[in-house]
């Protein structure tokens, strides 16, 4: 069964993919010349950093919409899922809770009955891709990542690979050198080969790869739940 989760992580790869293919292009074709005086490979190198960096963009922003989708068709009541993503659902309420005033102190306490009550809570999941964004105007990085781990209550490491949060960290911050020019991209590109950069996309497609499958039996969990429910 194609999930909407399935075609956002599937997008992601495909273009992960495309970007691999090129840098192999970059690798067979070697530099434009033995000094490449005016950097012209070194920039084209460069730009991997900026679609790795939109590729995992464009992922977290869809994602919420997709997830939502799926639980909805599933019809999916809120008692199967986890608080963690309940809080994040319902974040208008918590910011109700911010202040020393009595709608805060009603709000509060309306939380903690709705916490108390979850178990028992038959309502079915509404459509809050709108309510619960991963992409939050930060270029993603390794938080992101830890925050859908968590809020989803997966178990095991978020990360395929001990390796994912250097990872990470080096997309972010290389993604910003060049997009916001802290770094001259010529220089950026002429600290990597073509190899080393086809290594770290390789990387990159296992770890959204790791969470696709996360999420794919995450989501086979709630289904399941209705049916023992059904039955």
């Amino acid at each position: 069964m194609k999930r909407a989760v399935d075609s956002v992580f599937d997008k992601a790869v495909e273009q992960l993919d495309r970007e691999e293919r090129r840098l192999g292009s970059l690798e067979k074709a070697g530099t434009v010349s033995t000094f490449d005086r005016d950097g012209f490979a070194a920039m084209n190198r460069a730009l991997s950093y900026v679609v790795m960096g939109g590729v995992l963009e464009e992922l977290m922003r869809d994602l919420p919409a997709a997830l939502a989708a799926d639980l909805v068709a599933q019809n999916i009541e809120r008692r199967h899922l986890p608080v963690s993503l309940i809080a994040a659902i319902d974040a208008s309420i918590f910011r109700q809770c911010g202040s020393d005033t009595v709608a805060s102190l009603i709000a509060r306490a309306n939380v903690v009955q709705a916490i108390a009550s979850h178990g028992s809570d038959s309502r079915p999941v509404v459509d809050f891709g709108e309510l619960f964004k991963l992409a939050d105007g930060s270029t993603i990085n390794e938080k992101h990542f830890k925050a859908l781990w968590a809020l989803l209550g997966l178990d095991g490491d978020w990360r395929s690979d001990p390796k994912d949060t250097m990872l990470l960290k080096e997309i972010r911050d290389k993604r910003n050198d060049v997009a916001h020019w802290l770094e001259d991209p010529v220089t950026v590109g002429r600290s990597k080969r073509p190899s080393d950069l086809k290594a770290m996309v390789k990387g990159l497609i296992d770890l959204v790869q790791h969470f696709h499958l996360a999420i794919w039996y995450w989501l086979d969990d709630r289904a399941a739940s209705v049916k023992a429910v059904g039955n």
